[in-house]
């Protein structure tokens, strides 16, 4: 009884409250028009409809199988946020990723930092090659004794003689090398291990400079070419199948690798520095071109 009573009651406000209102006429309208627009129906209140067809539903890396269902864009696969996806980008501590709204975005991973080769004096950081940093501490010489970095990315065995326990030490390239080799004679031994293959230089003491009397490629600098009769060193190339000079693989990577009119670039598991050195397609990882 009271429901009836309250409905009634209501209807008859309500159509009183019509019947004094002003007739409200919508710009560019007419009087007749204007209970369109509730709140809910066509031009009301309330959000857009995500889609209208399923061309607003385009597959990406993240979702596919789109399809517009009453406005909403659903999606046969969807990738879990987080995911990493795409192509990443080796050491630059970032990880590309989708996200909850289904978008790629960046975020940081301190995991991925760019790690030289073994006993490099570079300092592992993010985007290293970019702008690398002398690291510090124990390494091992081209030579294979216990050096420390300099500020070069240099393993060094010495900076004065007084590093080097009664030997001499070659500034020039940080090792200690025996007295003779500072001589200035040609110091020959029984034990090729201790006689120098020119004036001062060769075996045991620093490399030899081209043209100079040689053994062994180790007797030349940049660990050159040893050829001919009598040998003598020859500056590396990019073609004399060592790995030698700056190269980071035999015969590439380093300067071979900005070579303008032949650029040689080293391949998977060759060895590299920066990924500048590695064909396209791969990253240098740990000094190692890889995919």
């Amino acid at each position: 009884m009271h429901r009836h009573v309250f409905v009634l009651f209501g209807l008859s406000i309500s159509i009183l409250a019509a019947a004094c209102a002003p007739e409200l006429v919508a710009p560019g309208g007419n009087g007749g028009s204007g209970g369109a627009g509730g709140i809910g129906g066509t031009g009301g209140i309330g959000s857009m409809p995500a889609c209208t067809s399923q061309t607003d539903c385009p597959d990406s890396e993240c979702r596919t199988g789109g399809s517009c269902n009453a406005g909403t864009c659903d999606y046969m696969t969807e990738i879990m946020p987080g995911t990493p996806v795409g192509e990443q980008v080796y050491g630059d501590c970032k990880q590309r990723e989708c996200d909850a709204s289904g978008a790629i975005t960046q975020v940081e991973s301190i995991a991925d930092v760019y790690k030289w080769a073994a006993d490099s004096c570079r300092k592992d950081d993010c985007e290293a090659w970019v702008s690398p940093q002398p690291a510090s501490g124990p390494c091992t010489t081209k030579w294979d004794r216990p050096g420390i970095c300099d500020g070069n990315f240099t393993c060094i065995e010495c900076l004065t003689n007084n590093d080097c326990g009664g030997s001499q030490c070659a500034a020039s390239i940080g090792k200690c090398v025996p007295t003779y080799c500072t001589n200035g004679v040609l110091d020959a031994d029984p034990d090729p291990t201790k006689s120098e293959t020119d004036v001062d230089c060769g075996g045991p003491c620093v490399p030899c400079a081209g043209g100079m009397r040689c053994t062994v490629r180790a007797d030349c600098e940049g660990e050159g070419v040893c050829l001919g009769n009598p040998k003598t060193c020859q500056a590396p190339t990019c073609g004399d199948t060592y790995k030698n000079g700056d190269e980071t693989g035999p015969d590439c990577g380093g300067s071979c690798a900005q070579d303008m009119a032949n650029p040689k670039k080293c391949g998977q598991g060759q060895g590299c520095l920066v990924p500048d050195d590695c064909v396209a397609g791969l990253s240098c990882k740990s000094g190692i071109c890889e995919s």
